[in-house]
């Protein structure tokens, strides 16, 4: 070997040296602040005169000054459809041959099924055609949401948060134009109002805006490119239905105002599908925020960022006051990623980025593993994270329970049927009504998150 050649590969091993000291050094620096850190100590009680929930520094505090950690559940599957937690379909998969296709326990497979589907569905189907949508809609949501639901979330499992998506076709038409406010906050009043007998809070979040803020089916569109950010029209839309929310628990329904913890503008904003919270996103977010404001209501306004905290603007780079950011925690590589190192590598994202105002949660599972479950939910309220679990009920065509909700609603206990979901496009008016009856939480059991939540809090009253 030349002295030349020498000469190089010495270089190379120095630099290949050099370059894996500085990645464990990285890395235990990472590793390290994840074990140390911790949110610096916040007032216990502060003034607010504002009358609402408001963030102050990295707390949010209550009506009276008191500091305040929401923990909750999400009310996923009340006004969107979502077809994997849903007693509704269409036509279900099917092979080559004609057959149904089915998973490895014989269970039949359906494709994903948006809200805007459900619409289409029910519209079409003309076994339905003496009832409207809405009609059809109010069975279904007295059968999934009753008052003994908010009792039960407050007494039984103990929490004070509820965060509620609506779809953006609850306030508006399909013209993009508001509805009567009479109309438009007829099913939101109720809710809202009943949270409040309760004593909950309520989260209140766009979960679909115009044209599909992230093209997945929980928005209520399916589409590669998400329909929101490119569209001036849809824009306009969303940053009005947030005009009209803001105008009515503001002055015609104060009263219901004052159980709103905050507004959570747009869930799971992706500017491409499968992409992450971008500029362009944060640009509609402040239009958002200066309506609300504009209209001399202190809500706190909270922004999601995908899928960390590296997706978030400094809020003092666009004057953001009084604000929450969220995020969703789903390791949906827990087979391969230990929960550690995904706590971890979100810590990670969050050096350099960790701005003066509170962490929020939105959504978050830890499916069957009871252990970790009250690993991560000791972690948030050390850190002062308010937390909402995704998700209350949910629906399955088999004989097991869900991790993904309280309740778990088994259709398989329901028919004989091979077919076990309603065919909202072919139904008759007795099957749909026979659909929405699974779903009450008397018919419901209860699931692993049940007894996670019944441990956890037997933890935390001991403290």
């Amino acid at each position: 070997m030349n002295t030349k050649v020498k000469k190089g590969l010495m270089i190379s091993l120095r630099i290949c040296f050099w370059t894996v000291v500085a990645l464990l050094i990285f890395f235990t620096a990472v590793v390290i602040y994840h074990k140390t850190y911790k949110v610096p100590e916040q007032a216990a009680t502060i003034e607010n005169n504002t009358g609402l929930v408001r963030a102050h520094g990295r707390s949010l505090y209550d009506a009276d000054g008191n500091q305040l950690q929401l923990r909750g559940i999400n009310a996923g599957q009340v006004l969107l459809q979502e077809s994997w937690m849903s007693p509704f379909a269409t036509e279900p998969l099917k092979n080559k041959d004609g057959s149904y296709v089915k998973d490895k326990d014989g269970n039949i497979q359906y494709p994903e099924f948006t809200e805007e589907e459900f619409r289409k569905a029910i519209a079409s189907n003309p076994n339905l055609k003496e009832y409207t949508y809405d009609e059809l809609a109010k069975v279904y949501r007295d059968c999934f949401w009753t008052e003994e639901d908010f009792r039960i979330i407050k007494e039984e499992l103990q929490m004070n948060t509820i965060r509620f998506p609506f779809y953006y076709l609850d306030v508006l038409n399909e013209d993009l134009t508001r509805k009567s406010e009479e109309d438009a906050f007829a099913y939101l009043d109720w809710f809202i109002e009943t949270a409040g007998k309760y004593g909950l809070y309520i989260v209140l979040d766009l979960h679909g805006a115009p044209g599909g803020q992230n093209g997945y089916e929980h928005s209520g569109f399916m589409s590669k490119v998400p329909g929101l950010w490119k569209s001036e029209e849809n824009v306009a839309a969303t940053v009005d239905i947030w005009d009209f929310v803001s105008e009515h628990y503001l002055n015609t329904r104060p009263d219901l105002g004052k159980w709103i913890a905050t507004y959570d503008i747009i869930n799971e904003p992706l500017y491409t599908q499968n992409g992450i919270t971008t500029k362009e996103c944060h640009e509609v977010f402040d239009q958002i925020y200066d309506v609300i404001r504009e209209n001399g209501d202190a809500h706190v306004v909270t922004m999601e960022g995908c899928w960390g905290f590296d997706t978030l603007p400094d809020p003092a780079d666009y004057g953001w006051e009084n604000v929450m950011y969220e995020y969703h925690w789903y390791n949906l590589w827990s087979s391969l990623l230990p929960y550690e190192l995904y706590y971890i590598y979100q810590d990670m994202l969050n050096i350099g980025r960790d701005y003066d105002v509170p962490t929020y949660i939105g959504e978050f599972t830890v499916f069957e593993d009871k252990e970790q479950w009250a690993e991560q939910l000791e972690m948030f309220d050390e850190r002062n994270y308010s937390w909402t679990i995704w998700s209350y009920k949910t629906t399955v065509t088999g004989w097991w329970t869900s991790s993904w909700g309280v309740y778990t609603n088994q259709l398989k206990f329901w028919t004989e049927r091979e077919d076990v979901k309603c065919n909202v496009a072919s139904c008759t008016y007795e099957e749909f009504v026979a659909a929405c009856e699974t779903t009450k939480t008397e018919n419901c059991v209860t699931a692993t998150l049940y007894d996670v939540l019944m441990e956890y809090n037997k933890t935390r009253n001991e403290k």
